[in-house]
């Protein structure tokens, strides 16, 4: 079984809460599978984050939970064009740094790999 949640301010948007839910869902068998970031329906706008928090919390995620607690991080396009991942983004454009879940940056590959 697969989990969908949506990312709602004030309710799950800071990593313990969301963090526990996860593990939740894993301890009764049931892989989350996205985490969307809330739409633009109307009325809605309090409950929304910003994508910059949601990729936080997602980066805050990958540092404190298994990878079997990690869903994917989507936004649903509006006008029918699909979902597609915003999760945070840890390699550089030209492959040469990584980025920590802490956001620290190490140059990569290192120039002594020990």
């Amino acid at each position: 079984m697969l989990s969908q949640s949506v990312l709602l301010h004030g309710i799950n948007d800071d990593a313990e809460t969301l963090g526990a839910l996860m593990r939740a869902l894993v301890e009764c068998r049931i892989k989350p599978y996205y985490l969307h970031h809330a739409d633009l329906a109307s009325g809605t706008a309090h409950l929304r984050t910003s994508i910059v928090e949601g990729q936080g919390l997602m980066r805050a995620l990958h540092g404190r939970y298994s990878g079997l607690c990690q869903p994917q991080y989507v936004l649903d396009i509006p006008g029918g064009h699909g979902k597609s991942p915003i999760g945070p983004t840890y390699l550089s454009a030209d492959g040469s740094q990584i980025t920590d879940f802490k956001g620290a940056r190490h140059v990569y590959p290192p120039s002594d790999p020990r």
